[in-house]
């Protein structure tokens, strides 16, 4: 073994300082472990708080009166201590992986060891203090301090300071210690031995210098210098957060946070655990089975699904934005046909997810309100009790017309107070003239259906509403052929509600545009208020939308306004990872604007986390003119290669022997074949299936494993997920032209990867693969 190459792993025994560490570390949970698998939570934790409350009770029952202030001020704080550490107790502490990150403070002399877990556990007798992530402000210090460092905490209420004398992330697997992270570096237990990596992929240093490019390895699974890989071990996932994550995962409760970083930045991650941080914060009255993620597609809805127990949350629910919209329109908007069109044409797309047509609808309800406004005051103009009425119907300007109407009604039977005005007493035909009026305007307010069609079958009043809002975005033409094909479209549905019994053909049945049900629930909101669920308002105490960038203005207004006022909203996305043509923003702050947000937050994350810098160049390079800030990577892998064929089949030749190989050396590895199209990714897994490549997989509806094997797809499918392994197939001229959608497109394909990343052409190399790699 080559022990002077700054990048090759030596044996540990060689470096006495390096040995120490892991004997360090194997000794502290040696004894974690024999405790929490002899011991009893209960009588180890809570038996010591309960002997000191006893005790303090009796001290305070015997103490002089100037001593007793501070004697239950000291009890006090005893019971919260116990209080916080009681939560979470119906889920014990694992032994097999009972925490993730190692401290030792060192105050005046005085060295403690602090662990962080996902469950609190503190034995202080035994030496053992296990500290939940969530809890602050002891794994604040964790996050945002370093080995070395001098801090100046307060700990309930008490000043702390010190150093701290070792900071170490460790991964525990099955009770065995597998990695430790340190400033020395990366040490894995390769079975009898432990090695030494000092450029390891994992360790969240600051970013580094240029890459220099490597010769090509034409091998799978290799790190920066050739050589197979050496650590298979990742940490836990919690022990990753670094200094500026922590600070969003831990900021306001009523706030929005809008989270914009790189591929692989954390973007997610910084989402599910502000998540956990919230649901663990009790104070702030947020519970976790009120709370909901939105994401683009199932794969990744699955895959958060699978991730939220792991971090100590259960309850949350994880919709597609699709689902989540298609079953809550179904329920407020009846009568409509429950399929979608699989043709709906870009252009009807485009106007129907564009951010004018949020600000049209608003203009088009509050036309609708000022008439009915206008009808209401005229039919009872003249009648005793009138000014009465008016007084009333301004006092409730703010709230949806549907919903004013009903409340007047209300205050009309004396059921409620409007102002000071009860509503009684009113004069008898002043009270005809307004009922009369209220139940004439509910035939407009109530009304969903068509407005909606009204919006898009009136050619005149399309064009002018767009050339109001959205001046030059789409021409005359466009708009005709918007109108055309919603009007052909309502017409069939209309049609099938008049005639609901009578038989249609398979081929032409009714069908709704996707983007219908985003404006229809948006036309619900603005009309009749609140969405409702089982009788009550859909009010969460928490959302996450995940890849927000390829959400409408009006999709996502539609989603946030189903939050309870005053409580935190996280849209997490990236403008380069743009992967919806129809829909979408490329500036945040246009895309706050148009929904009206004041005072959000927006904070960038400027880290790469899980592509080597070899695949961040090259993905940068490929967005061109679209990329923003510089990201940076944190660790080096093997150079990105380019393979060029002349067919396929070779190409598949070629992949069916590196594959087997990769497979031998790593069974545990996944792998990602991405194609640009559909028909592509089939062709590739048919000849792979051939070559009797092991778990081979084809997936074309987000029906991911995420387990180990090779999974044969095409490029929109893999959106917000991670392989370790990525080979772009087709990568020719003809799949990825010089266009933004192709750059987008090419570059969320290639930020999959977080080891290696090849690319395969079989024609003209895309004009996008920069030339130094052909």
């Amino acid at each position: 073994m080559n022990q002077t190459d700054d990048k090759q792993a030596f044996d540990v025994s060689e470096d006495s300082k390096i040995k120490e560490i892991v004997q360090e570390e194997q000794a502290l949970l040696s004894k974690v472990v024999v405790h929490l698998t002899t011991s009893s939570k209960k009588t180890s934790t809570f038996a010591d708080y309960d002997a000191e409350l006893i005790e303090l009770r009796d001290a305070i029952a015997e103490a002089l009166p100037e001593d007793v202030p501070s004697l239950v001020e000291q009890m006090t704080r005893l019971q919260a201590i116990a209080a916080q550490r009681g939560l979470g107790e119906d889920v014990p502490v694992d032994p097999g992986s009972p925490y993730f990150g190692h401290m030792q403070l060192d105050e005046d002399g005085e060295v403690r060891d602090v662990l962080l877990g996902k469950r609190t556990y503190i034995s202080p007798a035994d030496g053992i203090r296990i500290v939940d992530w969530r809890n602050a402000p002891v794994s604040r210090m964790y996050y945002c301090y370093e080995e070395g460092d001098e801090y100046e905490e307060s700990f309930g209420g008490k000043f702390r300071s010190g150093t701290i004398s070792s900071r170490r992330s460790v991964t525990i697997t099955q009770g065995q210690l597998k990695r430790v992270d340190c400033p020395f570096g990366t040490l894995v237990n390769k079975g009898e031995d432990w090695i030494r990596l000092r450029d390891a992929g994992a360790k969240l240093a600051g970013g580094q210098g240029s890459s220099v490019r490597g010769k090509k390895t034409g091998k799978l699974g290799v790190d920066a210098n050739g050589d197979f890989r050496k650590d298979k071990h990742l940490p836990e996932i919690s022990a990753l957060l670094d200094k500026e994550q922590f600070a969003l995962i831990s900021s306001d409760h009523d706030e929005l946070l809008a989270v914009q970083g790189s591929a692989g930045s954390g973007k997610t991650t910084v989402g599910l655990h502000r998540i956990a941080y919230l649901a663990y914060s009790k104070t702030a009255g947020l519970k976790p089975g009120n709370m909901v993620i939105i994401v683009l597609n199932s794969a990744l809805a699955s895959y958060i699904a699978d991730v939220l127990p792991a971090l100590g949350v259960r309850g949350v629910k994880v919709w597609t934005f699709e689902n989540w919209c298609s079953r809550l329109r179904k329920k407020h908007v009846r009568g409509l046909p429950a399929i979608y069109s699989e043709w709906t044409p870009s252009i009807v797309s485009r106007v129907k997810k564009h951010p004018a047509l949020l600000r049209i609808l608003e203009e088009w309800v509050d036309m609708q309100d000022e008439a009915q406004s206008e009808k209401l005051l005229q039919a009872v103009h003249g009648y005793a009790d009138a000014h009465r009425v008016e007084k009333a119907w301004k006092i409730l300007h703010r709230m949806p017309l549907d919903v004013r109407r009903k409340r007047l009604l209300r205050w009309l039977d004396g059921e409620v107070r409007i102002g000071n005005d009860h509503g009684d007493n009113i004069d008898m035909k002043t009270a005809i003239a307004l009922d009369s009026a209220l139940q004439r305007m509910a035939e407009v307010s109530e009304d969903i259906v068509e407005d909606w069609a009204d919006l898009f079958t009136d050619k005149r009043r399309l064009i002018h509403m767009f050339d109001m809002h959205a001046p030059a975005e789409f021409t005359e033409e466009e708009l005709a052929r918007v109108h055309q094909w919603c009007t052909d479209s309502y017409k069939k549905i209309f049609d099938e509600m008049d005639d609901s019994d009578e038989p249609v053909d398979e081929d032409d049945r009714a069908t709704l545009d996707r983007e219908d049900d985003a404006i229809l629930l948006r036309l619900y909101q603005l009309k009749k208020g609140w969405l409702r669920e089982g009788g009550r308002r859909i009010e969460y105490d928490h959302m996450m939308v995940d890849e927000v960038q390829d959400f409408s203005a009006l999709e996502v207004k539609t989603l946030i306004d189903t939050v309870g006022r005053n409580r935190p909203i996280t849209l997490a996305g990236d403008t380069a990872q743009k992967i919806v043509r129809e829909g979408g923003f490329d500036d945040w702050d246009s895309f706050m604007d148009d929904l009206g947000v004041q005072g959000a937050r927006l904070e960038p994350l400027k880290i790469a986390y899980r592509s080597t810098i070899e695949v961040m160049e090259v993905a940068r390079d490929v967005l061109g003119p679209l990329a923003g800030e510089d990201s940076v990577a944190t660790r080096h892998g093997a150079p990105v290669e380019v393979h060029q064929f002349s067919d396929p089949g070779q190409a598949v030749d070629f992949l069916g022997t590196s594959l087997r190989e990769l497979f031998l050396r790593e069974p545990l590895s996944n792998v990602a074949v991405i194609a640009r199209h559909a028909n592509q990714a089939k062709l590739y897994y048919q000849g792979l299936k051939k070559s009797e490549i092991p778990n081979l997989r084809l997936v074309l509806e987000q029906d991911f494993s995420f387990t180990p094997g090779i999974e044969v797809t095409e490029i929109r499918q893999v959106k917000g997920l991670e392989f370790d392994y990525v080979i772009m197939v087709e990568c020719n001229d003809d799949s990825y032209p010089l266009t933004d959608e192709a750059r987008h497109l090419m570059h969320v394909g290639m930020t999959r990867a977080a080891h290696q990343l090849w690319l395969i052409t079989t024609a003209t190399p895309s004009a996008l693969i920069p030339k130094n790699l052909l």
